[in-house]
């Protein structure tokens, strides 16, 4: 059984009867992956969206946040 056999392209023609427990096996699974995928593209789009402006970080400003290379002996 695959989605296919779930979700027929063409209303009415169907080679085999799908059964209740199918359809809701699909739908679980449907519900699941979108509790775990609906947080993440969630997330993307508001640090797209809500990101510190791009203009504010330029490699000036990171040049002094750096940490001076440690002196080696020798």
């Amino acid at each position: 059984m695959t989605l296919l056999n779930l979700f027929p392209l063409r209303a009415g023609v169907r080679t085999e009867q799908v059964s209740s427990d199918d359809r809701g096996v699909t739908l679980m699974l449907v519900l699941l992956l979108g509790l775990v995928f609906a947080p993440i593209i969630g997330l993307h789009i508001a640090a797209v969206a809500f990101g510190p402006d791009p203009g504010a970080s330029s490699s000036d400003n990171l040049a002094h946040h750096a940490t001076p290379p440690k002196p080696t002996r020798g």
